[in-house]
C-alpha cells in the first residue's frame, strides 16, 4: 500500500518539477500551457491508473514525454508564441488519454466514470485544438523580445503597418517596439546590442542585421519538430522618435504564413 502510494505522489510530484523546468527556460507565460497540457495527464494516471503491473512504467513513460519538451520546442523564434506553443503542446493530453481510456474499459476492470470522462474530454480536446488552431498565425509573443538585456528599455509604439494587430485575412500580425539605449548611445550600437540578445538568449542563431535604414530576419517556425506554414520575422529600423543625444530603434514582431510545405 505505502509503495502503490509513494510512486501515486512521487512520480507526479517530479513531473511537476520537470514541466515547471521546462516551461520555464522558455518564458514565463508558457509554463501554464505545459503544466495543463504535459503534466495534468500524467497526474491524471496517477490517481485514477488501476493496480495492474504496467501502471508504473506507463507513468515512468508520462513523465519522460513531458522531457521531450526540450525536443518539439526547443527554444527558437516562434515557440514561445501561443500560437505555436498551444497546438504543439496539446497533443501531449494524448498518451494520458489513451492510456486512461484503455485501463477504465478494461474487461477485468469495473467500469470507472471519472476516469473515462476525463480520457475522453481530453481526446476531444486535443484533437479539436489541435485541428483546429494548427495552421493559424496568431501575434508574436513579446517574450520573444523580452526581458531586454540591462541598458536596453522598449516601449509598445505605432509601427510602419500600424498598430498591433493582423490583417483583414489573417495572414500576417505583427507587434511594434521602441528601444531606446543610453544616453549617448549610437543606433549602430543599439542594433549590435539587440543582435546579441537575439543570438544568444532568443535562439536566433547567426542572426545577420546589416547596417543602413532597416533590416530584417526571418525563422520558420516548427511544430512538433517540422517546419509549419508560418514564418516568424524580426525587422529592425530606425525610428522617428530618437533624438541625437538619445537615438531609438524600430523593433517589429511579425508571424505570417508564407505557403511553405508543413
Amino acid at each position: 500500500m505505502a509503495k502503490d502510494l509513494w510512486w501515486r505522489i512521487g512520480v507526479p510530484a517530479v513531473g511537476l518539477v520537470v514541466a515547471m523546468a521546462v516551461g520555464w527556460r522558455l518564458a514565463h507565460g508558457v509554463v501554464a500551457p505545459v503544466v495543463v497540457c504535459a503534466w495534468l495527464p500524467l497526474a491524471a494516471w496517477c490517481l485514477f491508473a488501476p493496480r495492474v503491473r504496467a501502471a508504473l512504467p506507463i507513468a515512468l513513460v508520462l513523465l519522460a514525454a513531458i522531457a521531450t519538451i526540450r525536443w518539439t520546442l526547443p527554444g527558437q523564434p516562434g515557440d514561445r508564441s501561443m500560437a505555436i506553443v498551444v497546438p504543439t503542446l496539446i497533443w501531449y493530453l494524448v498518451p494520458g488519454g489513451v492510456a486512461l481510456l484503455v485501463a477504465a474499459t478494461r474487461r477485468s476492470q469495473p467500469f470507472r466514470t471519472v476516469p473515462t470522462l476525463v480520457a475522453c474530454g481530453a481526446l476531444a480536446l486535443a484533437c479539436g485544438v489541435g485541428v483546429l488552431s494548427w495552421n493559424q498565425v496568431g501575434e508574436p509573443s513579446p517574450d520573444e523580445l523580452f526581458p531586454l538585456p540591462a541598458g536596453l528599455t522598449a516601449t509598445s509604439a505605432t509601427g510602419p503597418n500600424g498598430t498591433d494587430g493582423c490583417d483583414q485575412g489573417g495572414h500576417a500580425c505583427w507587434t511594434y517596439y521602441r528601444v531606446t539605449g543610453t544616453a549617448g548611445d549610437s543606433t549602430a550600437a543599439l542594433t549590435e546590442r539587440l543582435r546579441r540578445h537575439l543570438q544568444e538568449t532568443k535562439g536566433w542563431g547567426t542572426l545577420a542585421m546589416p547596417g543602413g535604414a532597416s533590416s530584417e530576419s526571418c525563422r520558420p517556425v516548427r511544430r512538433l519538430g517540422r517546419p509549419a506554414t508560418t514564418d516568424l520575422c524580426i525587422a529592425v529600423t530606425s525610428d522617428p522618435a530618437g533624438t541625437p543625444d538619445r537615438p531609438a530603434i524600430g523593433v517589429e514582431l511579425s508571424m505570417s504564413k508564407i505557403g511553405r510545405a508543413p
